[in-house]
Parts: structure tokens; C-alpha cells; sequence
């Protein structure tokens, strides 16, 4: 018995040391670097042997992995088809800075794809509808846009915090937004602050919009499609706001690069190192193309 005794006891003490040097370990694992706030760092504190190896062990979902896009389409469009297969709903946006905000708060807070209205895209603006099967088409802003079809409905958002709080069951606050090199970088960070509508600093606030009183149908919020597992994806304050939007949307952290050539600024190019082969997606058409973006992270990256 005494025997027995003993070997229980010298079994508590190594399962208990054991605890202990896990708690330890978490206690002195270094915070993540590659994370949004990255480009507010001084260049200086950017280790890119570290960024390279956060990068490259990462688990990625499936249907990125091992890819490197450049989405060039400034209207969302392809953003939508790269980051979603369907949709209940979709946001629909005029292309006036208000608007973008606007859409910006219910897109990423319902994560639903979001476009940037152009009339001579229409036709692919519908395909678009159909191909991922939405039922609610929401317009943002002043846009010529009727119930054409019995496929979907179309719900015009009068821009009032009232219609928010219709369209998502709960009350938001209000965020200026300083300037519009800021935009990017704000939208970017607007899943970190929830229920927060993003307002323009530039143009005067004249009170709520009229509308007719009439309650609006809620916009049901959707699951995150990231399922924690999105590729690097980056942005410039260049890029187009439909495509941060929906990648924002989707789940994934946008990365906002000070510089579209990774090597030009290291905090740039920590972003994306070790990435020449994927997993990434970039935002926008100053990216350049593929194989010179490639290029650039090849001899960017430490070996």
C-alpha cells in the first residue's frame, strides 16, 4: 500500500510539473506579428525570419491553399465569387464616400458581400445575384435599382440608425472616420469593433434622413466563412473598398500594407513573406500581376 502510495504521489508531481511548464510556455510564447496594427509598427521592430515562419505555418482553408491572387476587379464583383459560394444576402452601394461607409458597417457586421454599384456592370451585378443565390438584394445610397424579378427582394436602406438597428436587431454607435486615406485601414479594423457605424469626417452631418416610418425586414446575419482558417490577405489604402469589404466579410483579418511593393517598407513586406507561392490574396489592381509580385517576395524573403 505504502509502495503504491508513493507512485500515485511521484505521478501528482510530475503531472503537476508538467502543468506547470505548460503554463509557462503559453505565459512566454511571443504575440503574433503578423496581425492588423502590423504597419504601425516601426520598421525597425519587424523581424521577417519570425513574419516568414507565422506565415508559412498557418492552417489554411482548402480552397486558398497554396494560391497567390490578385483581385483586380475594382467593383467586388470577383471579390464576391473569390470569397463566397452563396449568399442570402447581398449589399448593393453607390460609390459616394457615405454610401461605402455605410455599406461597410451592415456588410461586415451581417458578413455579406458587398458591390460597388456600376451601371455598365449590371448584367454581371445580376449573374452575380443568381450565381450565389441571393435572396435579398440591399441598396445603399441613390441608385437606380427596381424589383425587376420575383428571385430576390430588394430592400432600399434609407441611411437612418433606426433602419440599422431594423436590419440587425441591435444599436449602433457612431465612428468618424478622419480622412479618406483612412478609410481603408478603418473598414479594415471594423470587425474588431462591432456594432460601430462608420461616418465621414469630410462631409457634414445634417441629421437622420427622412424616410417614411415604415419598419424595415431584418438582414439576417450570417456565419464567418473564414472558419478561422483565411489565407494572408492584403490591402493599401489604393485599394478598392468593395473588394476589403467582402474580404473583411468573409472573416478574414485584411492586412493593410504601407506600400504596395513589399520592398519598399518591411513591414510590407513581413506581410507577406514567404508567401511567393501562397497562400494570399491581394485586394487590388496596384498589386501588378502575379508573377511580378512573385518576384518581389522571392527576393524579399529571408532564406
Amino acid at each position: 500500500m505504502r509502495l503504491a502510495a508513493k507512485r500515485y504521489r511521484a505521478a501528482a508531481v510530475v503531472i503537476a510539473a508538467s502543468l506547470v511548464l505548460v503554463g509557462c510556455g503559453d505565459a512566454l510564447q511571443e504575440p503574433k506579428l503578423v496581425k492588423r496594427g502590423l504597419s504601425d509598427l516601426s520598421e525597425s521592430d519587424v523581424e521577417l525570419e519570425r513574419a516568414k515562419s507565422e506565415n508559412q505555418n498557418r492552417l489554411i482553408d482548402p480552397k486558398f491553399a497554396g494560391k497567390l491572387d490578385i483581385i483586380d476587379d475594382p467593383s467586388g464583383i470577383e471579390a464576391a465569387r473569390a470569397f463566397f459560394d452563396d449568399s442570402d444576402s447581398m449589399v448593393l452601394f453607390a460609390p459616394d464616400d457615405k454610401s461605402v461607409l455605410r455599406a461597410a458597417t451592415l456588410a461586415i457586421n451581417q458578413h455579406l458581400p458587398a458591390v460597388e454599384y456600376d451601371p455598365s456592370r449590371r448584367g454581371d451585378i445580376l449573374n452575380l445575384v443568381g450565381d450565389l443565390e441571393v435572396k435579398r438584394l440591399v441598396i445603399v445610397g441613390d441608385i437606380p435599382w427596381t424589383q425587376s424579378s420575383g428571385d430576390f427582394t430588394v430592400i432600399k436602406d434609407p441611411g437612418t440608425h433606426e433602419a440599422l438597428g431594423d436590419f440587425t436587431a441591435f444599436q449602433y454607435e457612431s465612428k468618424v472616420v478622419a480622412s479618406p486615406n483612412q478609410v481603408v485601414k478603418d473598414i479594415a479594423r471594423l470587425d474588431k469593433t462591432p456594432y460601430v457605424e462608420l461616418r465621414p469626417a469630410w462631409i457634414p452631418y445634417e441629421g437622420e434622413p427622412d424616410d417614411d416610418g415604415k419598419k424595415l425586414p431584418a438582414v439576417p446575419a450570417q456565419s464567418r466563412r473564414d472558419g478561422q482558417m483565411a489565407p494572408n490577405i492584403v490591402a493599401t489604402a489604393d485599394s478598392p473598398v468593395a473588394n476589403v469589404i467582402t474580404a473583411a466579410a468573409y472573416g478574414g483579418s485584411v492586412l493593410v500594407m504601407p506600400t504596395a511593393d513589399p520592398l519598399e517598407d518591411k513591414r510590407s513586406m513581413a506581410m507577406v513573406a514567404g508567401l511567393d507561392e501562397g497562400s494570399l490574396i491581394a485586394l487590388g489592381p496596384e498589386f501588378g500581376h502575379v508573377k511580378e509580385f512573385k518576384e518581389k517576395i522571392r527576393q524579399g524573403t529571408p532564406n
